[in-house]
């Protein structure tokens, strides 16, 4: 199994989980990392109705998924952002 994660899409969403009442809608790739399954960046959401603005830099995205889930494992955070996304995809 692999994730991709598209924060900005799910930014105004809430988590649906009995977890907890604070918790966000971003994927929560330090639960994923530490389970093993690798998860990538991902946006669907480029000048669409939901976010006009959204120009799809995965920057962003990537700043938002690691901002909004407090993840500072950099190692991940650059597979998150380079080989994920190829093995996602069949690439690698």
């Amino acid at each position: 199994m692999m994730v991709i994660a598209c924060p900005f899409a799910w930014i105004d969403s809430p988590r649906r989980e009995e977890q907890g009442p604070t918790r966000n809608s971003l994927t929560p790739v330090d639960e994923l990392a530490a389970a093993g399954i690798p998860v990538a960046i991902g946006t669907d959401n480029i000048s669409d109705y939901m976010l006009p603005f959204s120009t799809g830099n995965m920057w962003e995205e990537l700043k938002l998924l690691v901002t909004g889930c407090r993840y500072t494992d950099l190692d991940n955070i650059i597979n998150v952002a380079t080989i994920n996304g190829r093995k996602a995809l069949g690439l690698a």
